[in-house]
């Protein structure tokens, strides 16, 4: 027979795997470090993402531009507003709103109709008026740059680095 004593439940807790106070603070404290670390990045990866994704919508509507130069024998135009952000073609058949983390930072050549508003002329015979876009990230406009080149005589777009 069990007496009274044996009865009792224990009331030792070592060795019972609950966590202590201290313990749960250094695992919150270390998830908080990691977050801290890893946020930034991950935003770097959407704005430089997010550029190229600009960069080659600028260029593809550029190849449309002069495709439809070239097929219909009447000039085309492009403009691109850096104060909107935006581009469009002639009679607005194509048109965007680029995002909001990259944007139109420099424009060289084209034909300027207004402040920040540039025109680029795609010819029957294939030519362009040429130009030099920089797209750039919003946050930080040194560190993810992408330069859209137009070439004057063949009408070639080139996507590269704007270094």
């Amino acid at each position: 027979m069990l007496t009274a004593a044996a009865r009792q439940p224990r009331r030792d807790h070592a060795g019972s795997g609950a966590f202590t106070l201290i313990e749960m603070i250094v695992v919150l404290l270390v998830i908080a470090v990691g977050t801290a670390l890893i946020v930034p990045m991950v935003e770097g990866g959407f704005e430089s993402r997010e550029v190229r994704r600009a960069a080659r919508q600028i260029a593809s509507t550029m190849h449309f531009c002069r495709g439809e130069a070239v097929a219909l024998g009447k000039p085309q135009e492009m403009i691109i507003d850096a104060n909107e952000n935006s581009i469009h073609t002639t009679a607005w058949g194509r048109w965007a709103v680029l995002t909001d983390r990259a944007v139109i930072d420099e424009v060289q050549g084209g034909n300027v109709v207004g402040d920040g508003v540039v025109q680029l002329v795609f010819y029957p015979n294939g030519s362009t008026s040429g130009a030099d876009i920089v797209v750039a990230g919003r946050r930080d406009r040194r560190e993810h740059r992408l330069r859209v080149s137009l070439d004057p005589l063949l009408g070639v777009v080139h996507v590269g680095d704007a270094e």
